[in-house]
């Protein structure tokens, strides 16, 4: 009888004790894992233990933790219920000293939870497991220690359009409160109809310590591998403040490089035999709920089709004040070796800028041709839906090297034309309408075929042969030269002349009208030999990756 007696109190003391170390337990986990996610930067939540059950047999620790938003606490840095629960398995190490594994991997059930004010939903929950069998928490006099691997199969921003498949979270906090964050997603998915980027692979690595500021790494992929972005930077949760850049390794598009499709569907519809190198260079900062971002863009021989206009040998290094949306300051300077907007315009350098009404504007526009310089008034146009008039200012043409550019067998001339070229770009074509080259001096102009076009010639005493002999050495006062023509297509030009030949009816005067003509793109391949590109871009191309030029600043705030 004693004996059973004294049998009862033992146990009794035993399960009063471990009553008393799970309460003292349960309010310590409360306590800690609280502190922990406030120390993160999530002000506000809570974190409760719904139940901790002891059982003489397994599976052990009945666990579930929810973690709760206070709504007493502004900010929306994240908000919403998460609740843990699943069974763990308890062992005695020693005085003070235990150790929490789980049987299988606990599982995570999510409720309107929102990060940043974005929704998520994980339709497929989630769990919480140990790494490699060992504990998932070790708690002992000198701190709680924590290892566990959280596993998502998917994620959803529904009002972003965005699906990350495959998460893993490796988190690993050391007995003095370091904390060490492993992330990879398989896959980050556009789910527009037309993407704006193909599925991106992420991996990243934070560390953290108390009253320390976050730091953290990693690098974005994708395109097949074509497309890498590094980035680093780091978050101070106590003043919510934080920073990151970001660097990405040459994109090089067309030929044997990626090819557009593979990266951007969207720009994909809207540019077309897109070739080149692009460099990228991004810095963000925030505090708080702002955000700020810059950037740089290096751009080495960029060729492609938007719509009617061509660019070809496209060079510069130009800056952006904002990401996204993206903001590119007026004042970037670009040149090209060929825009081709219905009149091929070449050697070309273009001050500009991008806003955040999608458009962009030329603040001037100059180039070569024919020997003379060609400028545009300035002029907006919205790159998804061009649509406008261009007008251009041509000066010092000369004649001669435009007749070389249309191609007539046995025609010269001399003399120096100015005008105005109208470009109307509309429904997806660019059309050269009513152009005007006109001199202001007289001049020659002789044509000599060595075997004359079927329409010029004729017996002796035709009006054809008549024609032909006032050609042979004609001198003008004046002559007018009119151009029109489609991007791609032919350039149709009016040649008008008044004047006399010396030897042609003792000088009588003569006005004749002749009709030319020329494949444009013949013209535009003649017209890339004398490229270059100007010394004040090609200074800040090869200026992209020095020291002094590699910090960007703060640049417009995001909405």
């Amino acid at each position: 009888m004693r004996g059973r007696w004294a049998t009862t109190v033992t146990l009794a003391i035993l399960v009063a004790l471990a009553v008393t170390a799970f309460s003292l337990l349960r309010a310590r986990l409360d306590e800690r894992t609280t502190a922990a996610l406030r120390e993160a930067g999530i002000e506000g939540t809570v974190a409760t233990i719904d139940a901790l059950e002891l059982t003489l047999s397994p599976p052990g620790l009945i666990l579930a933790v929810t973690l709760v938003k206070d709504p007493a606490v502004g900010g929306d840095a994240m908000g919403g219920l998460i609740n843990l629960s699943g069974a763990l398995a308890v062992d005695w190490l020693g005085w003070g000293d235990l150790a929490l594994t789980p049987v299988g991997c606990l599982t995570l059930r999510v409720e309107d939870v929102t990060v940043a004010g974005t929704p998520l939903l994980a339709p497929e929950g989630a769990r919480l497991c140990a790494v490699d069998g060992g504990p998932l928490l070790r708690w002992s006099p000198q701190g709680a220690a924590l290892t566990g691997a959280l596993l998502v199969p998917r994620i959803d921003a529904p009002t972003r359009q965005l699906r990350a498949d495959t998460v893993s979270v490796g988190l690993t906090q050391a007995s003095n409160s370091a904390v060490t964050l492993d992330l990879s997603v398989g896959a980050i998915r556009d789910g527009r109809a037309l993407p704006v980027v193909t599925p991106l692979s992420l991996v990243a690595r934070a560390d953290h310590s108390a009253g320390e500021a976050w730091r953290f790494s990693g690098a974005v992929t994708g395109g097949h591998g074509a497309l890498t972005v590094d980035f680093s930077g780091s978050h101070d949760p106590a003043a919510g403040t934080g920073q990151a850049e970001l660097r990405g390794k040459p994109l090089r598009l067309g030929g044997k490089g990626a090819k557009l499709n593979d990266l951007s569907p969207l720009l994909a519809s809207l540019l077309t035999k897109v070739s080149g190198a692009l460099t990228a260079r991004a810095a963000l900062s925030w505090k708080g709920d702002a955000l700020r971002s810059s950037g740089k863009l290096l751009i080495e021989s960029l060729g492609g089709v938007v719509g009617p206009v061509t660019v070809v040998g496209l060079n510069g290094a130009v800056a952006l004040s904002s990401l996204w949306p993206p903001v590119i300051p007026d004042g970037q300077s670009v040149a090209m070796a060929l825009l081709d907007v219905g009149v091929p315009l070449t050697d070309g350098v273009i001050r500009f800028g991008y806003g955040r009404d999608r458009r962009v504007d030329v603040d001037e526009a100059v180039w070569r041709w024919s020997g003379g310089t060609v400028r545009a008034d300035p002029f907006e146009l919205s790159p998804t839906a061009p649509k406008g008039l261009i007008t251009l200012r041509a000066q010092g043409v000369d004649v001669a090297k435009l007749l070389e550019m249309i191609q007539v067998e046995g025609m010269a001339a001399t003399g120096v034309l100015s005008g105005v070229l109208p470009v109307r770009i509309q429904d997806g074509r660019a059309r050269l309408v009513g152009g005007v080259f006109e001199t202001s001096a007289p001049g020659t102009l002789r044509y000599a075929p060595a075997s004359p076009p079927a329409g010029l010639s004729g017996p002796e005493g035709s009006p054809t042969a008549l024609l032909m002999g006032a050609l042979s050495d004609f001198r003008y006062e004046s002559l007018r030269l009119s151009l029109d023509g489609e991007a791609g297509g032919e350039l149709r030009a009016g040649l008008a002349v008044r004047g006399t030949n010396p030897t042609f009816y003792d000088g009588y005067p003569v006005a004749l009208n002749l009709t030319l003509s020329g494949a444009l793109d013949r013209i535009l391949r003649q017209s890339l030999d004398a490229y270059h590109i100007p010394d004040a871009v090609r200074e800040r191309m090869t200026g992209f990756d020095h020291p002094g030029a590699d910090h960007l600043g703060v640049g417009h705030k995001e909405p």
